[in-house]
């Protein structure tokens, strides 16, 4: 028997928050070996996993592909079998791990074991971190015991709010204090004024297109821009890096709190993972919602730090432009608005850095115990 399976995945803005709430739950006290975690073997799950202590269980569920071509089209035909194998194995599951409580992230690997919960009356719990909720989590929340929410006035019924799940590492973060080691640890000068480009796990191409005018704007500056471009676009062909500008670039980077700890300013795409990490350390941010994001929901999350002076929201078309560069480069130059800006995010980010999200799934858990022993 293990006391809680944490499911969903298929994409890192999935699998993060579920790696967020097995940290949660082990710092609350409960045994590694207490905790699953169930994802698709076709997501991004078992790379980001290799490091977790927690056991890990891969059904062969795939999401619907939305390209027409022939390989997508031939993935598309094998769902059924796909699902209705996965539902078979997550009633398996179910049955042989009988957990206390089963926790979905949202996202298509998340729905048979959330389904295999609430056939086996398994209390689960809905973690919903994004302004409009995901259509799986939609689906899921009509049964489920609670909905632990990011956001105030969310639409899922039983919704509790919590705060986002967020990283151990960084709701424990200090930027001010770990800045010095970190741009030690990153080669950049202590003085230079730095600005982190970031386009989500996959990249973007048009935040990728706005560093060349980004690096102009900073020329002659003492300035670094540290590129986070999308392993799809490392071997693009290197911008003209003008003088007294560094430019760094990565396809990818995994020591997100040494980044954090050393920026000044990010830009960034909206996902609900980017910006509960910026609340929840402090940070100033420039955000470009993706305007295909379902329902707008990236503008709506961006809109929460924005509306309330976190932040500067920016679109697409401003950075083919100009614009968004431009005003990089303004809010760089001015140290005692980057500063506000941190604060006021910091301060938003108070209930990411709770216990909240751990005291709903306790409560789901533990009022289902308290109505089978009423019931017996």
């Amino acid at each position: 028997m293990v006391y809680a399976v944490v499911t969903g995945g298929g994409t890192s803005g999935h699998v993060i928050p579920a790696m967020a709430i097995c940290e949660l739950l082990v710092e609350a006290g409960y045994s590694a070996s207490d905790i699953r975690y169930v994802g698709s073997r076709r997501g991004v799950e078992q790379e980001l996993m290799k490091s977790s202590q927690i056991s890990a269980e891969y059904l062969p569920i795939s999401g619907l592909q939305r390209s027409w071509n022939l390989q997508g089209m031939a993935r598309n035909a094998l769902l059924p079998m796909r699902l209705l194998r996965s539902r078979i194995l997550a009633r398996g599951l179910i049955k042989m791990w009988r957990p206390s409580v089963v926790i979905s992230v949202g996202g298509y690997a998340s729905e048979p074991m959330s389904r295999a919960a609430l056939a086996a009356n398994v209390p689960l719990v809905c973690v919903s971190y994004d302004r409009i909720p995901g259509l799986a989590t939609r689906r899921q929340a009509k049964q489920a015991s609670i909905s632990a929410v990011a956001f105030e006035g969310s639409p899922l019924p039983r919704s509790v709010l919590t705060g986002a799940p967020v990283r151990k590492q960084l709701r424990a973060l200090n930027v001010a204090s770990s800045r010095e080691s970190a741009r030690s640890e990153l080669g950049i000068s202590p003085d230079a004024r730095m600005v982190v480009v970031m386009g989500g796990s996959l990249g973007s191409g048009v935040l990728n297109s706005m560093v060349t005018d980004l690096l102009r704007e900073l020329a002659g500056t003492q300035s670094v821009v540290y590129h986070i471009c999308g392993e799809r676009f490392v071997r693009d062909a290197m911008p003209h890096v003008p003088a007294g500008v560094q430019y760094m670039r990565v396809g990818y980077e995994d020591r997100m709190a040494t980044v954090y700890s050393a920026l000044d300013v990010l830009v960034s795409r909206a996902g609900a993972s980017s910006v509960a990490e910026i609340a929840t350390v402090g940070v100033a941010a420039v955000l470009i919602p993706w305007p295909d994001a379902a329902d707008g929901h990236q503008e709506l999350n961006a809109r929460w730090l924005t509306d309330g002076g976190a932040g500067i929201l920016m679109d697409d078309v401003a950075c083919a432009d100009g614009r968004t560069a431009s005003e990089v480069a303004k809010l760089l130059a001015d140290g005692g608005r980057v500063k506000a800006m941190a604060h006021t995010a910091y301060q938003l980010g108070t209930l990411h850095r709770s216990s909240a999200l751990i005291d709903a799934i306790e409560g789901a858990a533990h009022a289902t115990v308290a109505r089978g022993t009423m019931d017996d």
